[in-house]
């Protein structure tokens, strides 16, 4: 079976294998399924993802032999961030085969399933996270995002005692959060991560689903007053987010204090903050002789992205697109060819008259394959490193600096409480 066109319908039988979606009388089959094949999830966190705001039984592709579930893969959905827009995402979880069905291409062809179940959805990207990116590659998917944090000795921390630091404003006082101060968390997060590509979009229901599974063992809170600062999810020894008001910098050190303070406490040598290159919390650790990690792999596993629809992505980004062209000064239009793949797209960027344009081309255009297209558009790798892959051609040397500006290097990151759930 070769499941990698648009008019396949679900459910798709041969012989005895059947592709399918997921129902809720799927959902005992499919935990036991990820037991054999995973040795997880536990059950209690099985069904926290049941009662993710955005799940629904038909996110799960599966292939059952003889009635039976041998492959599985879960999308979830999400909205990311990318730059001045926002995109519809499917993340993909779960991918895998029962041992004795490995082999005859079951998940290969989920993984296809998976890009038609997108076009149809109407999301525009795919991530996911794995130690077998070979798996991935030949599909069009490209490793695209680095894994982005700090380590620093604990007593090295900024010292503020039980989170207490005096300013001219007044008193900082670090507590944990109480439930009425959800708002304050979501308008942290979003003034602190609103440019950062990869980022999620949060819902207030998400915010709540969010908290509930407890990745965290403690949300700190920094309040001058009443008001709140700045907060910090804090697992163990690690600060999985964290976030402040730019406005008010002492909120930082008031958090990393009491980070600091539990951490002697509890015997932490040594302190790991989560965040993206440019967080004021990475140059807090850079201060104290802390090391900062910028790398593709942790622990094996990295992160991939794949556009099943180059066309349709480019519309979605075509908005922060021409906003780039316009913030460079350069005269416009700016116009450039993609074959991506054997398909062709001209990008046409100027302002109001901005347009994808299907099957055109212009003097400047570049060729190059699905995995190095996804890691250029979302900033992973500039264009010179690009051009070192395979496949990669450039008609022009102005192609190559039109694609400069449209596809500046930036960083990618996803917080690890989003990373949790896909």
């Amino acid at each position: 079976m070769k499941a990698s066109t648009p008019e396949t319908r679900l459910p798709f039988r041969r012989g005895s294998v059947e592709y399918c979606l997921g129902t809720e009388a799927d959902h005992e089959a499919v935990y036991q399924t990820l037991l054999h094949v995973f040795h997880g999830p536990d059950r209690e966190a099985f069904l926290g993802a049941l009662s993710d705001p955005a799940y629904r039984p038909e996110q799960r592709l599966l292939v059952k032999v003889d009635g039976r579930i041998a492959c599985h893969a879960h999308l979830t959905e999400r909205e990311i961030r990318y730059g001045s827009v926002t995109l519809r995402m499917n993340g993909v979880v779960w991918v895998g085969t029962l041992p004795e069905y490995r082999g005859l291409g079951f998940a290969q062809n989920l993984m296809r399933l998976a890009d038609e179940r997108t076009r149809a959805t109407g999301a525009v990207v795919q991530a996911l996270t794995t130690r077998m990116p070979r798996f991935y590659k030949p599909l069009g998917w490209g490793v695209c995002g680095r894994s982005t944090f700090g380590q620093t000795l604990s007593r090295n921390l900024p010292q503020a005692a039980d989170g207490v630091v005096e300013t001219k404003g007044g008193g900082w006082h670090v507590r944990p959060w109480r439930q009425v101060e959800l708002g304050d968390l979501m308008a942290l997060y979003d003034m602190q991560f609103q440019t950062t590509t990869g980022t999620t979009v949060r819902s207030e229901e998400y915010w709540r689903w969010l908290i509930g599974r407890r990745y965290a063992h403690v949300i700190w809170v920094a309040c001058q007053g009443d008001a709140v600062r700045g907060y910090a999810f804090v697992k163990d020894h690690r600060i999985l987010e964290i976030a402040a008001d730019p406005a008010y910098p002492q909120a930082l050190r008031a958090l990393l204090g009491r980070v600091r303070a539990e951490a002697l406490e509890r015997a932490y040598p040594e302190v790991t903050i989560n965040a993206p290159m440019d967080h004021p919390a990475l140059d807090a650790c850079r201060s104290v002789g802390g090391k900062v990690f910028d790398q593709d792999a942790v622990d094996g596993s990295v992160s991939m992205y794949h556009a099943p629809d180059v066309g349709r992505f480019l519309r979605a980004i075509l908005p922060e697109l021409s906003r780039r062209v316009q913030d460079s000064g350069t005269t416009t239009p700016v116009e450039l060819g993609l074959t991506v793949d054997d398909h062709r797209w001209l990008i046409h960027a100027d302002g109001k008259d901005s347009r994808v344009e299907p099957d055109k081309l212009s003097r400047r255009h570049l060729a190059l394959s699905s995995g190095t297209f996804v890691r250029l558009a979302m900033g992973h790798v500039g264009v010179d490193e690009a051009a070192n892959e395979d496949g990669f051609v450039a008609s022009t040397a102005t192609a190559l600096d039109a694609a400069r500006i449209l596809f500046p290097v930036q960083p990618i990151w996803r917080s690890p409480l989003d990373a949790a759930t896909a």
